[in-house]
This record gives C-alpha cells, sequence and structure tokens, in this order.
C-alpha cells in the first residue's frame, strides 16, 4: 500500500510538470510508474489531451512525433516533419508495455490490453489488443467476461496464497474481488478495505448503491475462506 501511495504520488507530480508544458490533462489520472518507464512526448506537449480517470500503467509509450524524416535527410538533405495530435478520453485504462501513436484518437470507456500497438481510432466502450491493436469486445461484454472469471479466479489466488505462505489471506489480499463476499447486512461505510477499493474512481455513492442491490457469492468472508479450504482439501485428495 506504501509503495501504491508513493507512485501515485509521484504521478501527481509528473502530471503537473506535463500541464506545465502543455498537456491537457483531465481529473482522476494516474500514470503509474513515472519517468522509470512511462514514456510520454514531451516534445510537443500542446498536442496531447487526456481525459478523466485515466490510467496510464507501466511501461506505456505515447507519442506525437516521428523522426523517422532523418533517413530522408540524410538520403536527400530534405527535411520532411511529422507531428500529430494524440487524444484520450475519459475513463481509459491503457495495459503496460502499450504504445500510442501519433494521430490517434481514443474514445471513452475503453480498456487497452497489454503490449498493444494503437494506430488508428478507438471507439467508445470497448476493450482493444494486439499488434496493430484491434477491438476484440465491446466493453459490456468484457464485464460479462469479468463476472463469470471472479469466482475462479478468487479460489485460485487465495488457494495458491495459502500454498506459498502456509495461512488463509486476509480481507485486504482480495480486494478486488470483495464484491464476492462482502456481507450485504453489513455496513460497508465502516469497512476500510471497501471504503479503499470503491472509491476508485470517485465514484463510491455509486458503487455502494450497486452494491447494496448486488447478491453476493457467499455470505461473508468467512463463508468464501471456508470454501476455498474445502476446495483445496477436495483437490488435495
Amino acid at each position: 500500500m506504501k509503495k501504491y501511495l508513493k507512485m501515485v504520488r509521484g504521478s501527481k507530480s509528473y502530471i503537473n510538470y506535463l500541464k506545465k508544458i502543455g498537456c491537457t490533462i483531465g481529473d482522476d489520472v494516474i500514470i503509474y510508474r513515472p519517468l522509470s518507464s512511462v514514456v510520454i512526448d514531451e516534445t510537443r506537449p500542446w498536442l496531447i489531451e487526456i481525459g478523466n480517470h485515466v490510467r496510464i500503467t507501466s511501461g506505456v509509450t505515447i507519442l506525437t512525433h516521428d523522426y523517422s524524416w532523418s533517413v530522408l535527410k540524410v538520403l536527400n538533405g530534405e527535411i520532411l516533419g511529422a507531428a500529430k495530435k494524440v487524444k484520450i478520453g475519459d475513463n481509459v485504462f491503457i495495459g503496460v508495455k502499450s504504445t500510442i501513436m501519433g494521430g490517434v484518437s481514443i474514445g471513452n470507456n475503453v480498456v487497452i490490453g497489454a503490449n498493444s500497438l494503437v494506430t488508428k481510432d478507438i471507439p467508445d466502450n470497448v476493450v482493444v489488443a494486439g499488434n496493430p491493436a484491434r477491438v476484440i469486445y465491446s466493453i459490456e461484454e468484457y464485464r460479462k467476461k469479468r463476472l463469470s472469471k471472479q469466482l475462479e479466479e478468487a479460489i485460485e489466488l487465495t488457494i495458491e496464497f495459502y500454498k506459498k505462505y502456509n495461512k488463509w489471506p486476509n480481507k485486504e489480499k482480495l480486494r478486488e474481488f470483495i464484491w464476492l463476499f462482502e456481507d450485504r447486512d453489513s455496513d460497508i461505510t465502516k469497512d476500510p478495505v471497501f471504503l479503499e477499493i470503491g472509491s476508485l474512481g470517485n465514484n463510491f455513492d455509486k458503487t455502494k448503491e450497486e452494491f447494496y442491490k448486488s447478491n453476493g457469492k457467499f455470505k461473508n468472508f468467512d463463508a468464501f475462506i471456508n470454501h476455498c479450504k474445502k476446495v483445496y482439501r477436495r483437490n488435495d485428495n
């Protein structure tokens, strides 16, 4: 958690710097591992526009210019500059080691998979991946996929933790899966783990509303751990 906060603080300092030199950046933007691994083209910062609620992960590169004309310069003496704007919409996740090329406009509510090369515009409400990046899901299809995988992945994560450390994880270790097992009869505003994860994106009230409208897979966290113990014993025999 301390490491996460350190990265976020560093992100804020870097974002303030980018704004100062001319980039347009919205609210609730996080750049993970700024400077150490993220490359944002600073040669023409006025060509970069980033919306609200954007997550830029480790190893991402955002380019606004192309220096390949240097080959033509040596070949025949011509100077043929290349520069294009990059626009990133609201609520966008850019996966590890992805590259956003100049001239690209990315829509709202977009997930970009790891190691993607984005060379063309991306519409709203989609998941893209690949080299070059292409649409692989609508955002609703992606939501349904994540819903279907939650329980399986949470159980695997829990059992592997036990096998590694010879103890069962606490709720904080499984915070991203809290939807499965948080007690719907409890006051979640008093739960520090739910407060932390629920506040991401600055929409805690909406998360709280959806939480109480939903049905968990388990009565509470203890019930989930007991289920994992049964799965572990069954698979171990």
